[in-house]
C-alpha cells in the first residue's frame, strides 16, 4: 500500500499515524524475509527528509515505533560532539552526531517513545530533554553492570569507551582471545579473553596529541595537521616533514609494536582496529585487522541490553 504512487496522494498520507506504522510492518517483512527493501519513501506525504527511508541513505533517523520493533537510544557525549543512535532489534539503524545542546535538546525530543535509553557521557551534556521519558534508562559508570568479567585493578577509574569496547569485542568475537585498539583522542589497547574476562590494557596519546605536545611544548616548532591519504616520507626534508615522520610513522611503529608483542604472548588472538583516526592509519597497519564501524556504539548497546530485565544471562 506505501509503495503504490497513486497512494501516495491518500489523504492518510497526511496523517502521520497510519503511513509509520504501515511502512515499520513492510520494513520487519522484508527483514525476516532476507528481501529488497530499497524504495524510498516519505512518510508525510511531503518531501521531509526526516521521516523518509532508503537503505542507500545516511542520517535518516526513523520515527520510532516500540509497539512493532524493540527500540535502544544509545548516546555517546565526548568532550566536543555527542553522538547518538538509534537501534531497532538490536540493528543499528541511524547514527546523529551533534556539536551543540540546541540541536542535541530538539533530536532528544524524538526519543521519548524509545523502550530504552544507555547513555555514556564525559562532557558537560545536559539530558533535560529526556526529563518525561518513562522507558529504561541507564546511566553508564562503574557500578553498571557489564556482559564481561572484569580483572582490573581499579575499575572505578575505567574509562566508559574502554567498557563499551570491551563489550563490543566480547559480542562480537565470544570465546576469542581479543585485543581492542581505539585510536581516538587517545590510543587505548583492551584485551578480552576466551573466557570473557577484561585484562585492562595501555593508554598512550593520539595522533592529534602528539602533533600538539611538540607544538605547545617547544618555541618554534609548527602545529602539524596530517589528513593526506599519503604516507609521510620516512627522511623528512623540512621540519614540518620531519615532524610527519616522527608523529605518524612513530605513531604505526608503536600500533604495530603493541599487536606482535601481545601475539607473542597470546595464541589465536583477533585484533580490532577502531576509533577516529582508524581511516589515516589502516591502510599502511600490516597485521591482519578487522576494523569495524561505530564498534563502540555497539558495546554500549550490548550492555543496554546486559541490563534489561528480560536478558538472558548466560
Amino acid at each position: 500500500w506505501c509503495q503504490l504512487e497513486s497512494n501516495q496522494r491518500h489523504k492518510d498520507f497526511q496523517s502521520f499515524a497510519l503511513p509509520t506504522e504501515l511502512w515499520h510492518h513492510y520494513l520487519k517483512f522484508c527483514l525476516s524475509k532476507e528481501l529488497p527493501h530499497t524504495h524510498s519513501l516519505c512518510l508525510t506525504g511531503r518531501k521531509c527528509k526526516t521521516f523518509s527511508f532508503s537503505p542507500k541513505q545516511k542520517n535518516v533517523f526513523l520515527p520510532l515505533s516500540p509497539k512493532i520493533f524493540t527500540v535502544h537510544i544509545v548516546i555517546d557525549g565526548g568532550n566536543t560532539r555527542i553522538k547518538v543512535a538509534q537501534f531497532q532489534d538490536e540493528k543499528l539503524l541511524n547514527l546523529e552526531i551533534f556539536a551543540n545542546q540546541g540541536a542535541l535538546n530538539i533530536f532528544l525530543k524524538k526519543c521519548l517513545e524509545a523502550n530504552a535509553i544507555i547513555i555514556s557521557n564525559v562532557g558537560f551534556w545536559s539530558f533535560e530533554a529526556l526529563k518525561e521519558f518513562r522507558g529504561k534508562l541507564i546511566r553508564l559508570d562503574n557500578e553498571t553492570m557489564v556482559p564481561f568479567k572484569s580483572l582490573y585493578a581499579s575499575p572505578q577509574t575505567l574509562g566508559n569507551d574502554r567498557r563499551a569496547l570491551a563489550a563490543a569485542a566480547l559480542y562480537e568475537f565470544p570465546q576469542q582471545n581479543c585485543l581492542v585498539l581505539d585510536a581516538g583522542t587517545c590510543l587505548t589497547v583492551d584485551f578480552i579473553d576466551a573466557n570473557g574476562a577484561y585484562h585492562g590494557g595501555a593508554i598512550s596519546p593520539g595522533l592529534n596529541m602528539r602533533f600538539e605536545a611538540l607544538h605547545s611544548f617547544t618555541q618554534n616548532l609548527p602545529k602539524i595537521n596530517w589528513k593526506e591519504n599519503a604516507l609521510p616520507a620516512l627522511i623528512g626534508d623540512s621540519t614540518a616533514n620531519s615532524i610527519l615522520s616522527g608523529v605518524v610513522r612513530g605513531y604505526l611503529a608503536e600500533i604495530e609494536g603493541i599487536i606482535e608483542q601481545y601475539k607473542e604472548e597470546i595464541d589465536d588472538l583477533r585484533i580490532v582496529f577502531c576509533g577516529g583516526d582508524t581511516s589515516l592509519l589502516r591502510p599502511w597497519l600490516k597485521n591482519d585487522i578487522f576494523a569495524p564501524s561505530n564498534f563502540l556504539i555497539k558495546g554500549l548497546e550490548y550492555i543496554l541490553r546486559y541490563n534489561l530485565e528480560d536478558f538472558e544471562k548466560s
